[in-house]
């Protein structure tokens, strides 16, 4: 059986949302479906806890529109956003959030993960989620480099100043104990290979993994 995936960006930048489309396509099974969405307003970014806001009730007015002939909702929003919201108000399709994907998938693989991000005022941000998944205690550290070219519409494939920085954080992360990596941000996106080839470690893709999430929940439902 194939299946229809509804990718949700609830933020307007259309170059993140190509971005993690592009991340999605490289899971897809012969024969399924992706469509993409952006919000048309404000944030363009989310960079704290009140553009987080915003962008949830994107997501939940997004979904409501464009999810009727669907069978999987995918968020692109590397804090998750709404989606355990959105679970309870569309209860009949998977919800999948990137970052949560990302961190169980690595999980079933390691005992320690360190999460990487992107901009440091989001740490807390970040723990929080974590926090609330339940993984506190397999998530040895969050590093979170700044990286302005990463959020560029010009930024497209692996940008060498940003895999720099990503990769000097991802040394700081192995130094404290992680045994794999969590790329946690949509403009992360398409960095997983490039990351774990100079880390010789595996590097989990959120947007891919959500994909293959909802896919196993999808089977599971049928």
């Amino acid at each position: 059986m194939t299946y229809r995936y509804l990718l949700i960006n609830p933020n307007s930048s259309t170059h993140i949302t190509a971005r993690l489309a592009a991340s999605a396509q490289t899971a897809l099974e012969g024969g399924e479906k992706l469509s993409a969405v952006n919000a048309s307003g404000d944030p363009a970014v989310v960079q704290d806890a009140l553009t987080l806001a915003l962008a949830d009730r994107h997501a939940e007015l997004l979904c409501g529109m464009h999810s009727t002939d669907v069978d999987a909702v995918l968020l692109g929003i590397s804090l998750d956003g709404s989606a355990e919201h959105l679970r309870h108000r569309f209860p009949n399709r998977p919800v999948v959030g990137m970052t949560e994907a990302a961190l169980f998938s690595a999980c079933l693989r390691v005992r320690r993960v360190g999460l990487l991000t992107l901009g440091p005022s989001m740490v807390p941000l970040y723990w929080e989620r974590v926090l609330q998944i339940g993984l506190a205690d397999r998530v040895v550290a969050i590093e979170a480099p700044d990286a302005p070219a990463a959020f560029l519409s010009t930024s497209v494939g692996v940008d060498g100043d940003v895999l720099q920085a990503l990769d000097a954080a991802s040394a700081r992360l192995q130094a404290a104990g992680a045994e794999a990596l969590v790329l946690s941000g949509a403009v992360l996106c398409g960095y997983a290979s490039a990351l774990s080839a100079r880390r010789n470690m595996p590097v989990f893709d959120g947007m891919a993994c959500a994909v293959m999430q909802a896919r196993t929940l999808l089977r599971c439902m049928t």
